[in-house]
């Protein structure tokens, strides 16, 4: 009752915007179109229009539109025009919208949230290996999504999660020891994987929405919050955070995603060509964003923000005692089976 209202709002918000793009919209029969047609598709991103995701996929919908001769035309709606994350994703099952690239949640099946594992990579080129299309991450996910009506085209990191802070009582030595109980009250995402995240570093936790953030951190309702990285943590609440702590704890992982009638609606033609497409361009984006993140460090610290980074000794440690003492916990979540194989390859 309460998602269906939830939908309803988003759809009445919309208005005009969702009524237009209807017709261009997949969910239906999984049959193959005709080259000489021209196929509408959405895109509902969650970024602001400057956002490297936002990028992805205006630079992919101009590269189909020329790969297909412009039969294959794509709208990109970022900043939450078409609904926030959950309303989008709920709106391309459904074949409403017809593609996005967003945070997922655990809402229909947790194996979704695993991809926010805590320590599972640490820079780039482990992500790219432990992303890839034929690690068993991928294809977990990409089980789920079938089962949901979703063709899932693979994953984007928007940026390693730091922690921020509006007041801090720890020495740098007590936030990277995660057996000391610390005395901040941090705001987490609804999540039950991150907020037994971050209990297991000794914080006292709370979940509260996004949008509640900034005020929660001026007002001082929350001392911190877990929410993003360097580069959304500059622009959005550079001016109500004092301290900068780049945990990198986990990566904020975007997923591309594309409702599968509406895939399915396109020629075989079309299909590879998206497909190829996306590919690259979500590629040429997880090397932007690595660009991007040391750069809004430096941002951060230039504005007065303390950036406080650990030592390659104490990454080390606190990815150990994850391994050990928090993944197991997981099964829970993720089966015993998907943790053992997230253990392997931690090494």
């Amino acid at each position: 009752m309460k998602k269906n209202l939830i939908r309803l709002i988003s759809v009445t918000a919309c208005g005009a915007l969702l009524a237009g793009c209807l017709a261009g919209c997949g969910g239906g029969e999984a049959q193959q179109g005709s080259t000489d047609e021209t196929y509408e598709l959405t895109w509902a991103g969650i970024s602001s229009t400057e956002s490297i995701d936002t990028w992805i996929g205006e630079e992919a919908a101009r590269r189909i539109s020329e790969q297909t001769d412009g039969h294959v035309q794509i709208t990109v709606y970022p900043a939450n025009q078409l609904g926030d994350l959950t309303v989008a994703y709920d709106e391309i099952m459904a074949g409403n919208i017809d593609m996005g690239l967003f945070t997922l949640y655990g809402t229909y099946d947790m194996i979704m949230e695993s991809v926010y594992t805590p320590f599972l990579t640490a820079n780039l080129d482990e992500f790219r290996e432990v992303f890839a299309h034929d690690n068993f991450i991928y294809q977990a996910v990409d089980e789920a999504c079938t089962e949901q009506g979703i063709k899932l085209f693979g994953f984007w990191p928007s940026g390693y999660l730091g922690i921020v802070f509006s007041e801090l009582q720890e020495t740098p030595e007590e936030l990277f020891d995660f057996t000391i109980p610390k005395h901040e009250l941090i705001r987490v995402p609804s999540m039950d994987s991150m907020m037994a995240s971050a209990q297991a570093m000794g914080f006292n936790v709370t979940a509260l929405n996004y949008s509640d953030v900034y005020t929660s951190l001026q007002t001082g309702i929350v001392d911190g919050s877990w929410h993003g990285g360097a580069y959304s943590n500059y622009n959005s609440f550079r001016d109500v955070i004092s301290y900068y702590v780049d945990y990198r704890v986990t990566n904020d992982v975007y997923t591309l995603i594309m409702n599968q009638g509406s895939f399915d609606k396109l020629p075989t033609e079309y299909q590879e060509i998206v497909t190829n497409v996306l590919t690259e361009v979500i590629d040429e984006g997880t090397t932007m964003i690595g660009e991007q993140e040391a750069e809004s460090l430096q941002a951060l610290a230039d504005y007065g923000v303390e950036v406080i980074t650990p030592t390659d000794e104490q990454r080390a440690y606190m990815k150990d005692y994850f391994v050990q003492n928090v993944w197991p916990t997981f099964s829970e979540y993720y089966g015993e089976e998907f943790v053992n194989q997230m253990i392997e390859i931690a090494g």
